[in-house]
């Protein structure tokens, strides 16, 4: 056999009693799962927001598409785009929206919001029934008018408003959330002016 040293033997004996009380005081304590619990949804003053913002989208792409004149319409329709990526990218600050974003985001790309290279694209979502040809459920779409935009504008513009002054100053996003509705609803105001 060969010879140990006492310092060898020493150092063992120490390393496999600190092992065996690690592994003692391991199979003692308890072993606690954390569940993992989903985050709280967004808010759904911003949801109800990007919903009202995508449905007065496809109402400017229909009013395009059926060639309606007013000269400011693109230029409208382009700020329209921009509240839904603004409101978007608002909503990306709440994990809850994150983790329904893949099926949010197939609707969110379909609905035409602005091309990459930053020019407002002009098609329409699909579903929705720009050449006033019949909708996906039979009935045939409703033209869509100016004073349709206007009315619309108004009514996504209080809409906003009201979200704006109910919103609780408390919140961890307020600094993001309360700006951006505040200039979406004077942004809508304007254009429910712009086309009366």
């Amino acid at each position: 056999m060969a010879d140990i040293s006492r310092r060898t033997l020493l150092s063992r004996a120490l390393l496999v009693s600190a092992l065996g009380g690690g592994a003692l005081l391991g199979l003692t304590r308890p072993i606690k799962r954390k569940l993992a619990t989903p985050p709280p949804p967004p808010p759904a003053a911003l949801t109800a927001a990007l919903a009202r913002q995508r449905q007065l989208l496809s109402s400017y792409d229909q009013a395009l598409a059926s060639r309606l004149a007013h000269p400011g319409l693109v230029g409208l329709r382009a700020d329209v785009a921009a509240h839904g990526n603004a409101l978007r990218a608002v909503l990306q600050l709440y994990p809850g929206w994150r983790l329904a974003a893949p099926s949010a985001a197939s609707g969110s790309s379909a609905s035409g919001s602005s091309a990459p290279g930053g020019s407002a694209s002009g098609s329409s979502a699909p579903g929705s029934s720009a050449s006033g040809s019949p909708a996906p459920d039979g009935s045939a779409a409703p033209a869509v008018t100016l004073a349709t935009l206007a009315a619309a504008s108004r009514a996504a513009a209080a809409a906003s408003t009201r979200a704006c002054l109910d919103w609780p100053v408390t919140e961890a996003h307020a600094a993001q959330v309360l700006p951006l509705l505040g200039s979406i609803a004077a942004c809508l105001s304007s254009h429910a002016q712009v086309l009366r």
